[in-house]
């Protein structure tokens, strides 16, 4: 299937406003000079989104990072990030910084992100977290889809307000949908929708937690379920996360009132389940200490 083809889920809200679009593909370089390393193969980009150059700080595994000048995202913006990972590539992809999504006066803002990771492959899909200010409207959809033994560690962290300055996400509407396939078999179907204040204190809601962050994992057995709800109990106590096992998909959801907190917690999951996983010690990006 093709990526791009991917994309093309029709968004009726969304009719204005700027598109930024960005297609990478991914292969290994089997070149023995001067050493084998994961590639961009291709890169194609519509309007304000970028990448900067590969970094290589752990060998041939390529860490890549995603920019979107502008900073912030109004109503009517469409973001769509397609990512290919082919031919036994390694790839970390981070952001530098944490999306912004501002006020809108009516019209939805859509992010749209596609991975697809081919046998042998590996992608780390390991962004800040993105920032719903208060009155925003978003639409997000998140794609994933896995081949044979390809392997995937990622999150998602979404702040709704800004509680460090005391905002409240009262207004606004918060729409996402994230789906992850193997060979095809939809394995995990998320959603959740924000459309009135009531939702954000709802026991089935967030639980007055303005931050949400969910973790997934791909191959994982009983033995990684086990390790996680170890770290989890000795280490989630202060924070109200937990952890599932569905056909290989291991998935970990968690609730906060701080994302620093919420993203160290994640992190140290990353870094328990990437030897497991990749036979890799967790090489944290350049970036996250700037």
């Amino acid at each position: 299937m093709n990526p791009a083809s991917l994309l093309q889920e029709k968004n009726t809200t969304a009719s204005a406003g700027w598109l930024a679009q960005l297609t990478l593909g991914f292969a290994q370089n089997n070149s023995p000079s001067p050493i084998s390393r994961s590639r961009i193969k291709y890169s194609r980009h519509i309007g304000p989104l970028r990448v900067q150059r590969p970094f290589y700080p752990e060998g041939n595994l390529a860490h890549i990072y995603i920019l979107h000048p502008p900073g912030g995202v109004v109503g009517g913006d469409q973001l769509q990030i397609t990512l290919e990972v082919t031919d036994k590539a390694q790839v970390l992809c981070t952001t530098p910084g944490s999306g912004k999504f501002y006020l809108s006066a009516g019209e939805w803002a859509s992010l749209q992100q596609t991975f697809c990771v081919k046998a042998g492959a590996s992608l780390e899909w390991l962004p800040q977290e993105n920032i719903l200010f208060a009155g925003a409207r978003l639409r997000v959809r998140t794609r994933i889809e896995l081949e044979d033994d390809a392997v995937f560690i990622g999150w998602d962290v979404s702040c709704l307000g800004r509680p460090a300055s005391h905002e409240r996400f009262e207004h606004g509407a918060f729409d996402s949908r994230l789906s992850f396939y193997h060979n095809q078999t939809l394995l995990l179907v998320e959603s959740q929708r924000v459309l009135d204040r009531k939702t954000l204190s709802a026991a089935a809601g967030l639980r007055d937690h303005p931050i949400q962050a969910t973790l997934l994992a791909f191959p994982c057995n009983e033995d990684h379920l086990e390790t996680v709800r170890e770290y989890l109990t000795k280490n989630g106590a202060s924070t109200p996360l937990g952890v599932t096992l569905i056909d290989g998909l291991l998935v970990v959801r968690g609730l906060g009132n701080n994302s620093e907190s919420l993203k160290r917690k994640l992190t140290e999951i990353w870094r328990i389940l990437r030897p497991k996983l990749l036979d890799r010690t967790a090489v944290p990006p350049r970036i996250w200490a700037t």
